[in-house]
Order: C-alpha cells, then sequence, then structure tokens
C-alpha cells in the first residue's frame, strides 16, 4: 500500500496530519508519498522532522496543482507497484481514525473484484459557531467533502479526495488525474479532481466498495466559514460540473446545460426579490453554482472548437480500460 497527498502552504494543517498519522496503525511496507508543491511556509523543513517517525517519501513538485502533485508520483512509483496493491489518496488536511488503514486494506481484501474504495469523511469542525451556514447544510457535502453511507456496492463516483483508494493495476495502465481540474493555488480553479477521473472509471465498468469503517475528519478552517468562502466554492462547484457534462455533449448537451444554468439564476433572482430577509446565503449560493455551470459548460464548449495540447491521446485523458488483476 502507498499513500499520497499534496501539499501547498499546508503547514498548520499539515502538522495536525501527521501527528494523527502517528496514532495510525499502519501495515508494514506501506510508504506515505507527501508532495511539497511549491511551499514557501516551511512544509519542507516539517517533513524533515517527521522521517524518523513516519515511512515518509517526500517529492517537491514546483509546477502547482493537486492532480499535476499526484500525477508526478504515480508516474515515478506505479510501475513498481502490484496490480492488485492499493493507492490510497488523501489530502493534507484529514485527522484519520487509527484504524484507517488497516479499515481500507481489509476492504481492499475482502473485494478483489473492486477497483476503488471510499471512505467515510466527517467534519472537524473549528470552535466558532456554524448556525448561520444552516442555509446551506444540505450542501455541506459539497462545502466541505463530507461524505457518509453503509457498507456496500457504490459507484465510483463516490469515492472523494480526503478518502479513498484505487487499485495498482488502474494506474499501471496509464491512467491518471486531469491536471485541468482540482486545487491549483489559485482562486477561480475547477473542483472536481478525483470525481473527473471517477467519472472516467465509472464509465469504463470499475466497481467501487464503500468501506463504512475507514474513516478520516476533515479539518474545517474558520476561513471556510464565511460567506464568501461559500459562495465561491459554489461557483467552482459549478464550473467543474458544467466544464465535466460538457464533454462530447454536443450543442444539444450546451443548450441543456445553460437553459439549466439560466433557470437557476432566475429562481434565485426572483426569490430574492420576493423574499429578501429569506434565507439569502442560500440564494447566493445557488446563483452562483448555476453561474459556475454556465462558465464551465462555455469553457469546454471554447475548448472543443481550438486545438489543445492535452490530447485525448494523453495519458492522463486516456480511457480508463479496466485490465484483469493478475498476482
Amino acid at each position: 500500500m502507498i499513500v499520497i497527498l499534496s501539499s501547498l502552504n499546508g503547514r498548520d494543517r499539515l502538522v495536525q496530519m501527521l501527528d494523527a498519522l502517528l496514532r495510525v496503525r499502519i501495515p508494514p511496507g506501506t510508504r506515505l508519498h507527501v508532495v511539497d508543491n511549491g511551499s514557501e511556509d516551511g512544509t519542507p523543513e516539517l517533513l524533515g522532522s517527521f522521517l524518523d517517525r513516519l515511512p515518509l517519501v517526500i517529492h517537491r513538485q514546483p509546477l502547482r496543482g493537486k492532480n499535476r502533485s499526484v500525477n508526478f508520483v504515480l508516474d515515478a512509483v506505479s510501475a513498481s507497484l502490484e496490480p492488485s496493491e492499493l493507492v490510497v489518496l488523501t489530502d493534507d488536511d484529514i485527522l484519520p481514525d487509527p484504524a484507517w488503514l488497516e479499515e481500507l486494506e481489509a476492504s481492499a481484501r475482502a473485494h478483489p473484484d473492486r477497483d476503488v474504495f471510499a471512505g467515510r469523511i466527517l467534519a472537524h469542525w473549528p470552535g466558532s459557531d456554524i448556525s448561520h451556514l444552516d442555509p446551506v447544510r444540505h450542501h455541506f457535502g459539497i462545502l466541505f467533502s463530507l461524505t457518509s453511507g453503509t457498507e456496500g456496492p457504490v459507484k465510483c463516483q463516490l469515492a472523494w479526495g480526503p478518502n479513498m483508494a484505487v487499485r495498482a493495476h488502474v494506474f499501471r495502465s496509464g491512467v491518471r488525474f486531469d491536471p485541468r481540474f482540482g486545487p491549483d493555488g489559485s482562486e477561480g480553479y475547477p473542483m472536481g479532481s478525483e470525481t473527473e477521473l471517477m467519472e472516467r472509471l465509472d464509465a469504463a465498468g470499475h466497481r467501487a466498495w464503500f468501506a463504512e469503517r475507514a474513516c478520516v475528519r476533515h479539518m474545517i478552517r474558520p476561513s471556510q466559514l464565511g460567506a464568501q468562502s461559500v459562495i465561491k466554492r459554489a461557483f467552482r462547484h459549478g464550473y467543474g460540473v458544467g466544464w465535466r457534462r460538457q464533454r462530447q455533449a454536443g450543442a444539444p448537451g450546451m443548450v441543456i446545460c445553460l437553459l439549466k444554468a439560466m433557470k437557476g439564476v432566475c429562481a434565485a433572482r426572483l426569490r430574492r426579490a420576493l423574499a429578501p430577509s429569506a434565507d439569502p446565503l442560500r440564494q447566493d449560493f445557488e446563483e452562483a453554482w448555476a453561474l459556475g455551470l454556465a462558465r464551465g459548460c462555455l469553457y469546454q464548449v471554447r475548448r472543443a472548437r481550438a486545438v489543445t495540447q492535452f490530447g485525448e491521446g494523453s495519458c492522463e485523458r486516456r480511457a480508463a480500460v479496466r485490465t484483469p488483476v493478475k498476482d
């Protein structure tokens, strides 16, 4: 088993995660690959201080982007992995349960016909009050990458970034994450860095399992609780959804997408006009999401008309063909 995560100026949260990892029962032979993605906050020194306490392998990737960082590690190590071995993917802001990796490994052993494993993601809230977020509580999954479920088969799309695992043979076949999605140090990136890949794996026939007892807590920062942060995240999520949906959707798909976006914007503005004091955060969230959906759709349409450097023949967009595991 290997674990991959990247960090960009996340020293304050990364130190908490590494401390929590000291309490995790790490299966023998596990390597923790951590990518410093161009940090300027002392992250390299922090990682170095844990080398004698955790099985860390430290990488440095100055080209920013979470997916680029993960691909950087996969390019370096995937060929050396056993086909059925687990590649665990997570973030630098989680607090794992002590049995986290053991539970993922147990699920992989119990379900050899599954290629993707999704774990439970709960919130680790800051001390500040969150009652002002009640109008968008239904969207907490989107806002804070939270997911829960019962043990059993699920779609690959229910495997989310802070807590997921994929069998190595998927990456050995050349499949990679699309670096145009996900965090890259900017505010306007399209969300959905793992979802984009999971949608491809679903389409290719890969099967997933929800490992309920493999649990981590996602550290929610006070800065993520403000109204502006919520609205920006709604826009980024809609942006990613619009971009992904428009792929190969053609003109009819574009019309449907834009009509849905227009309907969302108009509905939010009408509710705001008729009841300006009723759940303004929810109205702003829904309008921002719809505007992001339109932007993502139109951006993909423009891309489809241009010659791109990230063509369908690239290893990162290669069809995620399911190959049999040979032990």
